[in-house]
Formats: structure tokens, C-alpha cells, sequence
């Protein structure tokens, strides 16, 4: 979100967003706005109501919906059917005794796809192959890294809850679980590769099958790189940068790798200055010359500029380089926060974000509760072609996390003074008076929200009990925006030891 001074925010709450006095002039042609832009999503079946924003219209004035050269309808909204797949335009025409204006939307009725079919894998034994294989689940990966002694979930996500499924589980050919219970406990005992089989049986016959490879690594500590005189107390590696459609993506830098996404990430940290994750599930992955030691307290802090009633929290994950490889593909823990476990939370909560056909348009989302909404592009402050990443080859691309629920409010009743209350403990970018440690924190910890390690949990909630960590891992925690200032976005400008730091 746009960091404004109080000076700003007070004008513009006594004059209004433009400074300017509303109404209509006698003499102005109409003018038509589209408020979520002029590309519309719409699935199969179901439909869309097109509003438009109509300005200097007169007692005489005439809107007409148009489709194909052909009136289809008036009135200042119509609502569009999602009938057959396919790409469709309408024309939405207002016309005044002082001129007319109109606009065209393009509205994408789609279906969901499954994802493509993957070779087949040899049958378990004992076991007889549907006649109709369908395809793979989707999972959060194929491939997985654990260290010996510990246990972790693996759950299709995102499974059609209309349908009747059981489900069977084979590891190292040999079944392990069976039932309608999608998760399957994965227990790391044995060091070494292992495959991990799952047959999804619908009531009607058909057939779903993956298979997933999990590597057992050392037990806790094989990888441990104890910090020394040199170590550095900052995070001195970016190994992942993607954030969410947000306004500061793609602002003043060019990145259309990965690699040179993460380079303009590090070199901002460096400075200290903000990396914007955009919206929800927006995702930046740390790392230190170390590891970092789990001392029962405050073991890191995350920097930003954090304002009372400015929040917007980020959630955070650590993870041990479990399989010693230097990179983050290993056990993701959540820390544990203040919201952690309430009802409004939502776990396993994905985004799915689709590029703009055309620059200056927002960016359209759904989600797999089936919402969906736009990020909105403000031209009045940021004029970058595009809020989706450059260096996101396809055109659709989808997060997943944590959601907390927002609270964000408009406190003038007009639209120009937004609030997003603080949480009470346990998010980055968030004001709390626990974890922002005003009296003890120094030096290079000041204004910065602290963490304990102690706090990460396991899949089900219960302590991870990790001596150290490896990655720190934050993502965007709320799926919301605040009028003219646009998406909230957790932003970081800092990840540091605070054992070393103190």
C-alpha cells in the first residue's frame, strides 16, 4: 500500500481523495468509467453485473449496451451471462445534449482445467487399475525433503468436495492407508528415496493417480553451520521473489528472470529499503551465512516501516536445510501467531492471479473458495505498464498460505481515510506491542517485529521443536485493498539474527 505522510492523509480526509469538489459542470460531456477495469472473468454458468461509473450525465441522457454493433440492453448496469467459453465484447454508450462517451469490456468466460495427465506410474501391488484414469492431484510439490525422525503431511489440495473419493496410499509399493481420508501422515524413518503412490477412487468410477518422491535426509543437525566472528546477523541471500499482482511490482526495475527478481530484492535489502510483497501470498525467501541457534526467546526480527493502524501483516515461515543442498525446498513451518487456529483464519487459502491482456489494467483474481476480485491499477500514483511480475512466464500463476482476516475500514464515511488495525502479535510488517520490543530492542533491531522459533508448528499445530533455522520465508497475509490506497501488502526491508544482533 501507498505510504502517505499525516500531513497528506489529513488533507485528503477533509477534501477528499482528488481535492477537488464533486459534481457535475452544466456543459461537460459524460464521461464513462469501468472501476475494475475493462477485462472481466466470468466461469461457466455463472454470471457478472457490469456498473459502470457514469459522470456529467444529464435529465436527457441515454445508456445503451451494445453486442456486436447490436443494442442488448440500458440502464446504468446489465448483467452478462457466462453461457458458452469464449472471449465476448460489449460497448456500454452514454450520450448527453452536451456529447457522448462509451467504452468497451472484454469479459473471458472460462472453465477450469484439470491439470495435464502424467505418465503412469507402475500399479501397487495387489491392486486392480480403474479402467478410467483421469489425472494427477494437485500438491503443493512431487518431490519432498525431510530430515530422519520427524513426520510430515502430504494432502491433494483443492479436491472437488461434490464428489465421493477414497483414497489409498502406497509407500514403497506396500499400502499404507486406505479410506476417505485424504491426508496421509508421511513418518521419516528410514533414511533414504521413497515413493509415495495415491489412488483416488470416485463413486462413479474414474480413477486419479500421483506419485510422489520424498527424500528421508540426516536427522536434525547433520547441516548445522554454527555462526562464528564473521558471521553476518543479516540475511545475506535472496533465493525466491515473487510477489502477488501488487502496484509496486514492476516500479522503477526491470526483472524478467527470477534471478535478476531476486538481485533487485537483495540489493534493496541491502539498503534497507522496502521489497513490496503485492497482494495476498506475495512471497519473499531468505537466507544467512548461518544458522540461526533457536534460544528458547527472540530468535530474528523483520524490519519495515510499521505505523499503528497501518498494518499489513505478513505471515511467516522458517524451514532447516534439511537435505544440505543450500536451497529452500525443504519442511516449511509456520510461525505461530496471534491468529493462528481462529476460525476466521484460513489455511491452505490459494490465489490465482491472471495477466492483463492489455498495460494499465488490474489485475483479475480468483480464488479456490470461489471468490474473486481485482488488484486495481492507480494510475494517479503508479504508472508501471504492468502490477504482474514480468518474470512470471504464464498467464495465470497461483499462491498459497496463510489468510488472516482483514480488518481494514474506511474511518472518514467518504472513501479518503483508510485504517487496517494492528494484530496483536506474530506478523511481519504489523505495529504490536508485544513482539515489536520497544524497550529492549537496539541498534539495528528498532522497528522491527521479533520472533521466536519456538513459536514454528507443525501441519497439525503441534510444536516443531526446531534447534535452528535455515530460511525465513514471508508471505502477504490478507487478500484485501483500502479504496484509492489500493492492496494491502506486506512489505520487508530487513531479516536479522537478533542473537547476533543484540
Amino acid at each position: 500500500m501507498r505510504r502517505l505522510s499525516l500531513y497528506v492523509l489529513i488533507i485528503l480526509s477533509l477534501f477528499g481523495a482528488t481535492g477537488c469538489p464533486q459534481g457535475v459542470e452544466e456543459g461537460l460531456p459524460p464521461v464513462v468509467t469501468l472501476p475494475d477495469g475493462n477485462i472481466q472473468l466470468v466461469e461457466l454458468g455463472e454470471s457478472i453485473t457490469l456498473s459502470p461509473v457514469f459522470d456529467n450525465l444529464t435529465p436527457q441522457a441515454q445508456i445503451r449496451w451494445l453486442r456486436n454493433g447490436q443494442v442488448i440492453g440500458s440502464g446504468a448496469s446489465f448483467i452478462f451471462q457466462g453461457e458458452t467459453v469464449g472471449v465476448f465484447y460489449l460497448t456500454v454508450e452514454v450520450a448527453t445534449e452536451f456529447g457522448k462517451d462509451a467504452k468497451e469490456i472484454r469479459i473471458n468466460v472460462w472453465k477450469e482445467q484439470e491439470p495435464p495427465q502424467p505418465p503412469t506410474p507402475p500399479t501397487p501391488p495387489d491392486t486392480v487399475p480403474s479402467p478410467s484414469l483421469e489425472t494427477a492431484y494437485l500438491f503443493e510439490q512431487t518431490q519432498y525433503n525431510v530430515a530422519q525422525g520427524r513426520s510430515f503431511r502430504l494432502l491433494p489440495l483443492d479436491i472437488d468436495s461434490t464428489r465421493s473419493f477414497r483414497f489409498d496410499w502406497y509407500l514403497d509399493g506396500t499400502p499404507v492407508q486406505q479410506g476417505d481420508n485424504p491426508l496421509y501422515r508421511f513418518e521419516a524413518t528410514a533414511q533414504g528415496p521413497h515413493t509415495v503412490i495415491l489412488e483416488g477412487t470416485t463413486s462413479d468410477g474414474g480413477l486419479r493417480r500421483d506419485t510422489l518422491s520424498v527424500q528421508v535426509c540426516p536427522p536434525e543437525g547433520t547441516y548445522r553451520r554454527l555462526a562464528t566472528a564473521s558471521s553476518s546477523p543479516y540475511a545475506d541471500k535472496v533465493l525466491l521473489f515473487l510477489p502477488a499482482a501488487g502496484q509496486y511490482v514492476n516500479e522503477n526495475y526491470t526483472a524478467t528472470t527470477m534471478e535478476e527478481a531476486c538481485a533487485y530484492a537483495m540489493d534493496r535489502l541491502k539498503e534497507e529499503k522496502y521489497v513490496s510483497l503485492g497482494g495476498f501470498g506475495g512471497t519473499l525467501v531468505l537466507g544467512f551465512d548461518h544458522s540461526v541457534a533457536n534460544d528458547g526467546d527472540y530468535d530474528f526480527a523483520i524490519k519495515n516501516s510499521i505505523y499503528s493502524n497501518y498494518s499489513e501483516p505478513g505471515i511467516v515461515w522458517v524451514s532447516q536445510d534439511e537435505n544440505g543442498d543450500g536451497l529452500p525446498n525443504d519442511t516449511w513451518y509456520e510461525l505461530k501467531g496471534a491468529e493462528y487456529g481462529m476460525d476466521c483464519t484460513i489455511q491452505d487459502y490459494a490465489v490465482t492471479y491472471y495477466r492483463p491482456e492489455s498495460p494499465g489494467q488490474p489485475v483479475v483474481w480468483t480464488d479456490n473458495r470461489g471468490g474473486r476480485g481485482s488488484v486495481d491499477y492507480l494510475v494517479a500514483y503508479h504508472k508501471q505498464d504492468y502490477y504482474y511480475p514480468l518474470w512470471v512466464e504464464p498467464d495465470r500463476y497461483t499462491l498459497r498460505g496463510t489468510r488472516l482476516e482483514a480488518r481494514n475500514y474506511d474511518q472518514s464515511g467518504r472513501g479518503t481515510y483508510w485504517i487496517n488495525p494492528d494484530y496483536e502479535w506474530g506478523y511481519a510488517d504489523n505495529y504490536s506491542v508485544i513482539d515489536l520490543l520497544p524497550e529492549v530492542a537496539t541498534g539495528i533491531t528498532k522497528g522491527c517485529n521479533h520472533f521466536k522459533i519456538s513459536d514454528a508448528v507443525t501441519y497439525d499445530g503441534q510444536p516443531a521443536k526446531l534447534q535452528y533455522i535455515d530460511f525465513v520465508k514471508v508471505q502477504t497475509g490478507l487478500n484485501a485493498k483500502s479504496g484509492w490506497l489500493g492492496e494491502l501488502s506486506t512489505e520487508v526491508c530487513s531479516v536479522i539474527d537478533y542473537n547476533l544482533a543484540q
